[in-house]
């Protein structure tokens, strides 16, 4: 078996996500570069979700961490059009 637990191709992926994201705000949009991070949480705590405790990286409670991630996804995603807003002079 390549990886015995999930926890190095975690590591991997946050990392393309953050690099993702970074090229996605500064070609594309950053609006949709919110969107993508917003999926990223909630992949993330899909992950935390259904993963066995010794496969994922762990400091508090499942619940918890599963609770966090998703009200950080709803939040971004919320808040994404307003990505460029412009405060009026």
């Amino acid at each position: 078996m390549m990886f015995p637990t999930w926890r190095k191709p975690t590591v991997i992926v946050v990392s393309l996500l953050a690099i993702a994201v970074a090229v996605v705000a500064w070609y594309v949009d950053v609006r949709t570069a919110v969107y993508v991070l917003a999926a990223g949480c909630l992949g993330a705590a899909l992950l935390r979700a259904f993963a066995r405790e010794r496969d994922v990286l762990t400091a508090r409670g499942r619940a918890f961490d599963v609770t966090v991630l998703l009200l950080l996804a709803i939040g971004l995603a919320l808040l994404a059009p307003w990505g460029l807003a412009t405060v009026p002079s």
